[in-house]
């Protein structure tokens, strides 16, 4: 059922990260519920799984990829290069006769692709004067120059600039029922306490390594607990290694999941207890699910997002040790 008083929304959402994705939900949510059906599109780039990330939300009318300057690690040309291929983009967003679009980005680019197909009421960051010529919806934001990673809080400025909601909104995730359903069949044999690990990573400076990995679950199966190594298929030899870590006699409570489906890692940690590992998708979908994490924060500034991560810095990931992690999850409450 639509609301004809209501504008059809799209929404741009710039970054490449799973785990940027996660932070925007509650905003998405909060554009879709003064949106035409209580729904809204979603641009995103394919590198944060947006239709799997946003599967079970039931605010999401549809994902439409842009794929420009794919991530260098993916060693390849996106499919929206090209001047042409954006301007066939373009064109299939004047189809849909999208009445508003709100953009989480300072590029003047998105402004312009909204204005050339004719999207009528544009809002963006409009942290330059070329973005805002192109924007004529305000209020606009200020760049964050606060400690820790921006892109949070400047989706909460925005958001609360536009009176969509009065504060930071702490992220959580839909997953869908028969995801959860076949993760807790198949966890059921792992006994509690559950660890996730998040062994996964965009940069090899984030990665506190499989060696570690392997003690760390050494040292938590022993206690009586398990652990599931959660990644995609590129941490299939990662997990392997860990796996082999492990003596014989403990490789029962360590379970493997290097798969691509988005979904299926989020149902497996809504059935753990705990989640710890380095700074990536998995650890943002953690708490997102209601799973106390530890972040691992080497290379990287710690998280402050919300209130289930807690953080353990170190001058490097190297000088992270396995006792400094098995004792600050034992302050968490871990057995």
């Amino acid at each position: 059922m639509t609301t004809p008083d209501l504008p059809r929304t799209v929404v741009v959402h710039h970054r490449s990260g799973i785990g940027d994705l996660i932070w925007h939900i509650p905003y998405l949510r909060a554009i879709a519920a003064v949106s035409e059906g209580g729904k809204v599109s979603v641009i995103a780039r394919p590198s944060c799984r947006a239709a799997e990330v946003l599967a079970a939300e039931s605010c999401i009318a549809e994902v439409i990829e842009f794929d420009r300057k794919p991530r260098k690690s993916e060693r390849r040309v996106g499919r929206h290069d090209g001047l042409g291929a954006q301007l066939a983009f373009v064109a299939e967003l004047r189809a849909r006769h999208f009445g508003r679009i709100f953009i989480f980005s300072g590029r003047a680019r998105y402004a312009a692709l909204a204005l050339l197909a004719g999207i009528p009421r544009r809002a963006g960051f409009g942290f330059t004067a070329a973005e805002r010529l192109l924007l004529n919806q305000p209020p606009y934001i200020r760049p964050y120059r606060g400690p820790g990673n921006w892109v949070y809080p400047e989706a909460t400025d925005f958001c609360v600039a536009h009176g969509l909601v009065s504060g930071p909104v702490v992220p959580r995730m839909a997953v869908a029922m028969a995801a959860l359903t076949s993760a807790e069949r198949d966890l059921a044999p792992l006994p509690e306490p559950r660890y996730a690990f998040s062994i996964g990573t965009s940069e090899a400076r984030k990665n506190w390594g499989a060696e570690r990995f392997g003690a760390l679950a050494v040292a938590l199966a022993g206690r009586g607990g398990s652990v599931v190594l959660l990644g995609g298929p590129a941490e299939q030899g990662a997990a392997e290694s860990i796996l082999a870590a492990v003596p014989a006699a403990l490789r029962s409570r360590v379970m493997v999941s290097a798969q691509a489906s988005v979904q299926r890692s989020a149902a497996l940690l809504r059935h753990c207890q705990y989640c710890v590992g380095n700074d990536t998708g998995v650890l943002n979908m953690a708490v997102a699910n209601g799973v106390p994490a530890l972040g691992l924060f080497g290379a990287t500034p710690p998280l402050a997002h919300d209130p289930l991560l807690q953080a353990l810095a170190g001058q490097g990931m190297d000088a992270i040790t396995v006792d400094a992690v098995v004792a600050r999850l034992a302050q968490l409450g871990a057995p």
